[in-house]
């Protein structure tokens, strides 16, 4: 949702109008409209988020935002210029937004689109009352690089399988994209080079990579209109939740394959299994359980 829907519906969710949510903001009722209509300054939004009961998710506590999205920008490998550019203003801007964390809600909303930051925003009291779940699929998860072995490992095992057009719709540095088969037809997204998987439209026979974990669920529920097979390199327990399942199963897809695999030493060590799922689709017989050699993935 966009960040005017999201307070539109806060708003009405706490039956306040927009004279109500005014006055406790202490800004007028034109800028709360403006904020509900995509527009509006920063600083007029971070008056009426605490109101709507609202905190930055892309944030620890305390961290400041414009800091949060400069460490993205640099490990997204993009300079202020080169980000200025992308989202269409000046350098300028994106300075202030950085290190003030002010300027247009607009900007904001273009930066992080581009930086792979979506839904931004939770409820400050989502942890209440909550039972067990896996871990989120932060978006800080989604700039883990996948080692060449590793990527080049998985490949090999799914390669005999592998026909017809082959896309990566994350290739980031290539560590999958560049270990296609050579009998295949490869293709590749990659968003912070205009390519948007999620604007991707042909078919394609297989869907191959490390997604960003932040957005496994749009990208798995995408990957089943365009391909037939797709093998994603992820968390266990974020594959197969119940949405999830309800997703594959609801597309006519199945689960093939659960591909154990080492964490690599350079990720996050959170105790979860790492697999590489292939879903096939017309698929409905058990799920293949198989561990890739040790060895395979660090020679």
């Amino acid at each position: 949702m966009a960040f005017s829907e999201i307070l539109r519906a806060e708003r009405v969710a706490r039956g306040l109008t927009q004279a109500e949510l005014a006055s406790r903001a202490s800004i007028s009722i034109p800028t709360v409209r403006a904020l509900e209509s995509g527009a509006g300054t920063l600083l007029s939004l971070e008056a009426i988020l605490p109101i709507l009961g609202l905190r930055w998710r892309i944030a620890k506590a305390g961290e400041h935002i414009g800091h949060v999205l400069a460490e993205r920008r640099r490990a997204r490998g993009f300079s202020q210029q080169a980000l200025a550019r992308k989202i269409g203003c000046s350098r300028v801007t994106v300075i202030a937004l950085e290190a003030e964390f002010s300027g247009r809600v607009a900007t904001l909303a273009a930066a992080l689109r581009l930086l792979r930051l979506r839904n931004p925003l939770e409820r400050s009291d989502l942890a209440k009352g909550r039972g067990l779940v896996p871990p989120k699929n932060e978006a800080e998860q989604d700039r883990v690089m996948t080692p060449p072995n590793l990527a080049k490992a998985i490949i090999e095992h799914f390669s005999h399988a592998m026909v017809g057009r082959v896309l990566d719709p994350s290739r980031g540095e290539g560590a999958f994209f560049d270990q296609f088969p050579d009998h295949v037809e490869r293709h590749w997204c990659e968003i912070s080079e205009g390519r948007d998987f999620l604007a991707w439209g042909d078919r394609v026979e297989w869907v191959v990579t490390n997604p960003p974990w932040s957005e496994l669920r749009a990208f798995t529920q995408h990957a089943m209109r365009v391909s037939e097979n797709i093998v994603w390199l992820a968390p266990l327990t974020n594959l197969t939740t119940k949405a999830r399942l309800r997703d594959i199963d609801a597309a006519g897809f199945g689960i093939a394959e659960l591909l154990f695999v080492d964490t690599p030493k350079s990720w996050p060590q959170s105790g979860f299994q790492i697999v590489a799922a292939h879903l096939k689709k017309g698929y409905t017989g058990h799920w293949r359980v198989t561990q890739l050699d040790t060895e395979a993935q660090s020679s």
